[in-house]
């Protein structure tokens, strides 16, 4: 081989070496991969989103306040009320795509650690992140009690993850009452309890969560929870004479909320009044209403065949009471 051809494969052979060296703007660096963090732990279940019973739980907001935090043990009573996500892609630059479902909403880092802090009107759900360096990250909340899903996808590949709210913040109490009572008998209100979004309390409250006060009628020692409709039934005792009642139901001192203006007021009181009556009185009282009725009908009615009998009106004859 002479020495020009010598030199040109020398030259090939460099080309070649410093081509193999230099590596793509967007190479590999791993597997699709999304892990979670700051959500709650569980001693019994394994919360890795992967089905609605496998939720990831974090707590829906009190006060409209974001927060990531490390949940400190396994009990759902933390201060979480956003899941961090960080993805992993395959090429340093892919674009990664997440919606979501439900109450689920998405913030991107910089929205979430932005000066303005950023509160549950702030999300979206749908984002498109590009991943620096194989690597993109986001947070998700939740405003319901009922799971909704978390879908990221990057480079044809795809993962759905459950996320679920966990509520113990009281913010509007309700009730209904009966108008009236029976002298001395027993009688229902039936309250419920929801947080500033509307879902039902994770944790039910207790006889000592709330505050009574009764005027003219017997409060009760105790209440009775539906853990199916969610309800809470306080029985009283209408007094033995006929008259008025007034009755407060109010959520404890340490249970009332103050006003978060995203959320409007709170409710922490339900007021009513039931009238304690006579009901055999009242049965007394409307039969002789009923008889009064029926003999002024009757009184008609006969005028009235007296009329057709008289073949003064050509109309057929109406049966009496």
């Amino acid at each position: 081989m002479s020495k020009k051809l010598i030199a040109v494969a020398a030259a090939s052979a460099l080309a070649l070496a410093g081509l193999v060296g230099i590596a793509p703007a967007n190479s590999a660096t791993g597997a699709f991969a999304v892990t979670t963090a700051n959500a709650y732990s569980s001693q019994t279940v394994d919360r890795n989103g992967s089905t609605s019973a496998k939720a990831i739980k974090i707590n829906v907001p009190s006060t409209d306040v974001l927060r990531s935090v490390a949940n400190a043990g396994t009990t759902e009573t933390g201060h979480s009320t956003a899941v961090y996500f960080d993805v992993t892609t395959p090429g340093n630059t892919d674009v990664v795509t997440v919606t979501s479902t439900g109450a689920v909403e998405l913030l991107t880092t910089t929205q979430f650690d932005a000066t303005t802090a950023p509160t549950t009107a702030t999300g979206t759900q749908t984002l498109t992140i590009t991943a620096a360096s194989g690597d993109a990250n986001f947070y998700a909340y939740t405003t319901s009690t009922t799971a909704g899903t978390v879908v990221v996808s990057s480079s044809g590949s795809s993962q759905t993850f459950y996320v679920q709210g966990v509520s113990f913040s009281p913010y509007k109490v309700a009730a209904t009452a009966p108008a009236t009572a029976a002298l001395g008998s027993d009688f229902d209100v039936v309250a419920t309890v929801k947080d500033a979004f509307g879902n039902d309390l994770t944790t039910a409250l207790v006889f000592a969560d709330f505050a009574l006060s009764t005027v003219g009628a017997t409060a009760p020692a105790a209440l009775t929870y539906d853990a199916t409709a969610k309800t809470y039934t306080f029985e009283y005792t209408a007094p033995a004479t006929a008259t008025g009642t007034a009755l407060q139901i109010s959520l404890a001192a340490a249970k009332q909320s103050t006003k978060v203006t995203a959320f409007g007021s709170p409710v922490n009181t339900a007021f009513f009044t039931v009238s304690a009556v006579d009901l055999a009185s009242q049965v007394t009282a409307l039969n002789a209403q009923v008889a009064a009725l029926k003999a002024d009908y009757n009184a008609l009615a006969a005028k009235w065949n007296k009329r057709v009998a008289s073949k003064t009106a050509p109309k057929k004859a109406v049966a009496t009471k």
